[in-house]
């Protein structure tokens, strides 16, 4: 294939970033560039201070392209854009990324504080990947009031009483240009039909992928279970703290990452003389290590998650997973390499105690990871079917 010009827009883009969906599009772009592609990414600064809170990343270095739109007002444009839908800087930078680059596509992902008008700008067919419920949910979580699932259009009511101004802007306008995008791209089938029946618009089902495992140390640790993602209640790490007490699960539990439960961590730390052990941030390698050995990744969001990176981590080292019943999660256990479990205390200690007392079973699964990150979410296969779905509106 002939080597393309590919240009993308991000709120978020590593190191300036928070979740999931902005370490997806480094993973994206540089597998594009490795191929010989030449892709620029624009994201913003300012919605990297508004979350970060004074953080400051280490800079990376990369052969992807990045303009970073920044303003005087910083974190303050970041509030402006959510309430009004625009944000006139980044409009600006990717009218001028676009008219120097012509590329042969565009490629949105998630644009929250980039503003709606920027899906309208450049002539180049447009792409997008819904990382999450933004383009019906103001929340992006189809957490109703930031709890229950949301299954039908509350949002200004919702917006009033979880203190957030509501975006009169979500209107025939927004939607226009939504219909306008020539290609839609799902992580998950959960998404696809949320799509399709909350949005209107069909989409192609492309699961995630994460590089191959770079070299980890492997060196014994005790057995454990692992807990990767923000220290939310939506992602479910209550429920794993007490089903790991509850059901005297002998082996460790092992939580990376940090959040609003770090007192609750911190708490059944003590109480279980560290076989709870709060990690904090760790590096992939590190990541990979503790989930490379460990005996199985345990991720019971109560929230519809769509396809998290941290999951598909784990399968590409031979993992098995333990999943909640919501949005896009059992499709990754699809294969049969980890367990369904209920979203309650009981139905994770129970999954846990399973795969704890039945190592053999837990190899079969472990292989089972294995062949599943191969066939469904390695580099190869997932740049293969979008290089495909680009060239096909290109």
């Amino acid at each position: 294939m002939e080597s393309r010009r590919i240009v993308m827009a991000s709120t978020f883009y590593p190191p300036y970033h928070l979740g999931g969906d902005a370490v997806h599009v480094r993973y994206l772009a540089e597998e594009l560039v490795r191929r010989g592609h030449e892709v620029h990414v624009v994201h913003s600064l300012d919605a990297f201070a508004l979350k970060a809170k004074g953080k400051e990343p280490k800079p990376v270095r990369s052969d992807v392209h990045t303009h970073p739109v920044s303003t005087s007002l910083g974190a303050t444009t970041a509030r402006m854009t959510y309430v009004l839908g625009t944000n006139r800087a980044a409009e600006r930078e990717l009218e001028r990324v676009v008219r120097e680059v012509r590329p042969d596509w565009i490629h949105h992902h998630n644009i929250s504080l980039l503003g709606q008008h920027i899906l309208s700008i450049g002539d180049p067919p447009k792409m997008y990947t819904a990382h999450d419920h933004w383009l019906a949910c103001p929340r992006s979580d189809l957490a109703y009031l930031g709890g229950s699932c949301c299954d039908t259009d509350r949002c200004i009511t919702c917006s009033l009483r979880t203190y957030r101004p509501p975006q009169l802007w979500r209107g025939s306008g927004f939607r226009k240009r939504v219909q306008r995008i020539d290609r839609f791209i799902s992580p998950s089938r959960y998404m696809a039909t949320f799509l399709k029946e909350r949005v209107g618009v069909d989409s192609n089902v492309l699961p995630n992928f994460v590089p191959r495992p770079e070299d980890y140390c492997k060196e014994d640790m005790p057995p454990h279970f692992v807990f990767v993602g923000v220290l939310e209640k939506h992602k479910g790490l209550d429920l794993v703290l007490r089903a790991h007490e509850r059901y005297g699960i002998r082996s460790e539990l092992h939580v990376l990452g940090s959040g609003s439960l770090g007192p609750m961590l911190k708490e059944h730390e003590q109480r279980t003389g560290g076989k709870v052990r709060g990690l904090g941030f760790l590096s992939r390698a590190e990541v990979l290590a503790e989930m490379g050995t460990a005996i199985a990744l345990v991720s019971p969001s109560t929230c519809q998650e769509n396809s998290p990176l941290s999951a598909i981590e784990a399968l590409s080292v031979g993992t098995p997973l333990i999943v909640s019943p919501n949005g896009g999660l059992p499709e990754l256990v699809a294969g049969g390499c980890g367990i369904v479990a209920q979203t309650n205390v009981d139905g994770i200690g129970m999954a846990m105690r399973h795969m704890e007392d039945h190592p053999q079973e837990r190899a079969d699964l472990s292989a089972r990871a294995l062949n599943a990150y191969e066939s469904m979410h390695s580099p190869d296969s997932y740049v293969d079917s979008y290089l495909k779905l680009a060239e096909g509106i290109a």
